[in-house]
């Protein structure tokens, strides 16, 4: 099984040693493990991940967000093993007042890029948008007032304002979109793996029945509380 991951904590978690975990990694592995295939992890930028995805050059991804143009290259296996939600974030001595959906055209906002969080901001071609490799780019160019604010995932942005301590420099705006993306294990449609897409699939609903997947969430995600049994579809 050869699977691609961009660092994106908790779910997946790079020391500087080069030590690999987090829920994604340890799910990879349990998943690998009771199927007896051999793991080979490959980092790389999202946007790269994707594209060796679609053409075929790995066989997996996780933290995948479900779109009708991502399912024409990727098969999504059900069901889905995490939820996230996108969350407005400011600079408390540089407040954007972020109250509704509106708020949003009056200031920059940055967001991860070929990451998807919700419509309509993901179309939406009027706002003034600033794209990064990654939530703590943003994050750090918030802390030094170069955004207004951004746009993140919970999990990887809360982690990302815990881990540099941010907490006192960093907000939450009080806007919410009252979407949450539910994250799944993909496969590309080139992969071998793909005749075996259904023994994956319930390999995964045990992990999520036995209570392994709750655990690896109460490791690396605390904040996070039990998963929900009845995921939006």
């Amino acid at each position: 099984m050869v699977a691609a991951f961009s660092v994106w904590e908790p779910f997946a978690i790079e020391d500087e040693d080069g030590t690999r975990h987090g829920i994604d990694i340890s799910l990879l592995r349990e998943i690998a493990d009771r199927m007896g295939l051999e793991l080979h992890l490959h980092e790389c930028p999202w946007r790269r991940c994707l594209k060796t995805l679609e053409d075929g050059y790995i066989d997996v991804l996780t933290s995948f967000a479900y779109t009708e143009e991502r399912a024409g290259f990727a098969h999504y296996i059900r069901p889905p093993y995490s939820q996230v939600t996108p969350v407005f974030y400011y600079n408390v001595t540089n407040p954007a007042p972020i109250e509704e959906y509106g708020d949003l055209r009056n200031i920059t906002v940055g967001a991860v890029v070929e990451s998807r969080y919700f419509e309509p901001f993901d179309s939406d071609t009027t706002l003034d948008k600033f794209e990064a490799g990654s939530e703590i780019i943003l994050l750090r160019m918030l802390a030094a007032k170069r955004l207004d604010a951004i746009v993140g995932s919970d999990a990887n942005a809360d982690f990302e304002i815990r881990r540099n301590h941010m907490e006192y420099t960093i907000a939450k705006a009080p806007y919410r979109s009252g979407h949450h993306n539910d994250i799944h294990m993909v496969l590309s449609r080139r992969s071998p793996l793909m005749a075996r897409s259904e023994q994956i699939a319930r390999v995964m609903q045990d992990l999520i029945d036995e209570g392994f997947v709750d655990e690896i969430h109460r490791q690396y995600w605390p904040d996070k509380g039990p998963r929900d049994p009845n995921p939006a579809k």
